[in-house]
């Protein structure tokens, strides 16, 4: 999946601005004290970090499901998969060179309870440390600048220390070229994966900057599916009509949930030597996708998950892959963040340049690919900056049936989404 931001001066809406993670192994998520103060016990110190994470991981879930709610009304018969975490990295380096009412508008929008840049950043600086040595997930930022312009001091510092993004002057003039290089970039952070986000059309002598985000995920279960269990079997579009799909089958120790207040279950399967997991959420109805969404507005995944206990289950997945494409300006508008892609929009804080920078556009692409093995995921986000124009297991084992639509979050151990998706129509390919 893969994410970008651009700005342009606010005179016009024009410049890319991508933020890609690249591909590394993910450890065991660790805190990060990014500031001591010797006056602090640690005591105390760890129960601020402790808190201050929660806080971020509760603002990261709001911020994926309204956003997933936005994203599905547009491909409501489609597969949808995105990472919400490379979405709101990309947006909150952004943040980084925001303003007044700009500023503001963007962190309402984004569901964070920071009071600056340098608390925002230093959630990111958190997590980003913590997988910085992974061997299976990888993230990586980055910002190119039109060529004799120069960003602040403060923006520049931020982005550099707290995200570990480098900056690269660029022409953005030269189109064809700064596409070729920013999506060169993105595919050498995606293990290829996500390919041509930005079109050289999105780029011109008013873009300012881009941001961007990439990310990759590749991982073995920690229980993989025997490949001799994988069967030609019905998955079911409705209640009657069925396609054949490979289903593979397991019998393993997982944790798992019955919850008769979404009318659904759920199943987590962890991967190997990380602290990341899927959680599939699966309705009890073949058409019960729909209704399910509705209610998970209101469920928080991580009381969800806190209910859930190990039992030996009987597990039958399809195997499957999807793609995702959207430009997201009007799904980020519709949650409360025009400000930035209009005239009113203030980003004073990114160059030294006087001229007024706006938005142009999010640019967003996700993969993913489960199989028997593990799974590999993708994403990329690129924000484009434009001067301004005007418990005890069961003797018996539970079945959990993926025989119809589901829902499912690659997530880590503090419940923050990497990915999440919903599969619906097998061999589907999105794009918008």
């Amino acid at each position: 999946m893969k994410s970008a931001v651009a700005f342009k001066n606010t005179n016009k809406i024009k410049t890319p601005l991508k933020n890609i993670l690249p591909t590394v192994n993910l450890p065991a998520l660790l805190s990060v004290a990014v500031l001591l103060l010797i006056s602090v016990s640690p005591s105390v110190q760890r129960r601020s970090k402790n808190m201050a994470n929660v806080e971020f991981s509760q603002s990261l879930e709001v911020f994926g499901v309204k956003l997933f709610t936005e994203v599905a009304k547009a491909n409501a018969k489609k597969n949808v998969v995105f990472s919400p975490f490379s979405i709101q990295t990309c947006i909150a380096m952004a943040r980084m060179g925001a303003a007044g009412d700009t500023a503001i508008e963007m962190d309402k929008g984004m569901g964070l309870t920071v009071q600056n840049e340098e608390s925002l950043a230093n959630n990111y600086h958190n997590i980003l440390t913590q997988y910085e040595n992974s061997n299976i997930l990888k993230i990586a930022n980055k910002i190119y600048v039109m060529k004799n312009y120069e960003v602040k001091e403060k923006f520049n510092e931020l982005l550099t220390k707290k995200f570990f993004s480098t900056v690269d002057s660029i022409d953005f003039g030269q189109n064809v070229q700064a596409a070729k290089t920013i999506n060169t970039w993105v595919e050498s952070k995606t293990n290829n994966l996500i390919k041509d986000l930005v079109s050289p059309n999105v780029l011109d002598d008013d873009t300012r900057l881009v941001l961007v985000n990439a990310i990759h995920f590749k991982g073995e279960w920690a229980h993989p599916f025997p490949e001799y269990g994988t069967k030609e079997k019905d998955f079911y579009l409705d209640e009657t009509n069925s396609v054949k799909v490979s289903m593979m089958h397991i019998s393993e120790r997982f944790r798992y949930g019955e919850f008769p207040e979404l009318d659904a279950k759920a199943l987590e399967m962890p991967y190997k030597n990380s602290d990341l997991s899927m959680l599939i959420i699966l309705p009890n109805s073949r058409t019960g996708l729909v209704d399910l969404e509705e209610k998970l507005k209101s469920v928080s995944l991580h009381d969800l998950t806190s209910k859930m206990s190990s039992y030996k289950v009987n597990v039958d997945m399809p195997k499957f892959k999807a793609e995702f494409e959207m430009e997201l300006s009007d799904v980020l508008k519709s949650l409360g963040m025009a400000r930035m892609f209009s005239s009113a929009a203030d980003f004073s804080n990114m160059l030294k340049s006087p001229e007024g920078l706006q938005v142009s556009k999010v640019i967003h692409k996700a993969f993913i690919e489960v199989n028997e093995k593990g799974t590999e995921a993708a994403a990329a986000t690129a924000i484009l900056i434009s001067r301004l124009k005007s418990s005890m297991g069961r003797i018996h084992p539970k079945n959990f049936i993926a025989n119809h639509g589901f829902y499912y979050y690659l997530k880590n151990k503090e419940e923050i989404k990497l990915f999440m998706g919903s599969y619906k129509i097998p061999k589907a390919t999105v794009a918008i």
